[in-house]
């Protein structure tokens, strides 16, 4: 197994620990204590799920070459992890108006990244 996915497992799941339990990565996450509110609860769970991200972001591509392909896929998996996260502390802390926002801009570059993919990899 190469070393990247290797590297790319234990940050997947580090960033998967994150983001379920942010307060047992207080200095990471933002603060060990309980957040005001909902938002800043939410987005506590954010920064694991962009660790998350990273790891799957290395397990799924270990060649830099091609470029295009490498630069989206680091796109989709980032934007992944941390719309990951954002769901789950919707589903645990409760619903916020303006996390609805940001789950919609990370689905729209998703997309964009997937179809730049899609593209890149002589699909079009």
């Amino acid at each position: 197994m190469a070393t990247l996915r290797v590297i790319g497992i234990i940050l997947a799941g580090l960033g998967a620990l994150m983001a379920a339990f942010p307060g047992w990565f207080g200095p990471l996450t933002g603060g060990s204590e309980p957040a005001a509110a909902t938002f800043e609860a939410i987005e506590r769970r954010i920064r694991g799920g962009m660790v998350l991200g990273v790891g799957l972001a290395l397990i799924a591509r270990t060649e830099l070459r091609p470029w295009s392909i490498t630069v989206a896929s680091v796109l989709f998996y980032f934007m992944l992890g941390a719309l990951l996260a954002r769901v789950l502390g919707l589903i645990v802390e409760g619903i916020d108006a303006r996390q609805w926002l940001y789950v919609a801009v990370e689905t729209g570059l998703m997309t964009l990244a997937a179809l730049w993919m899609w593209r890149a990899s002589a699909g079009g």
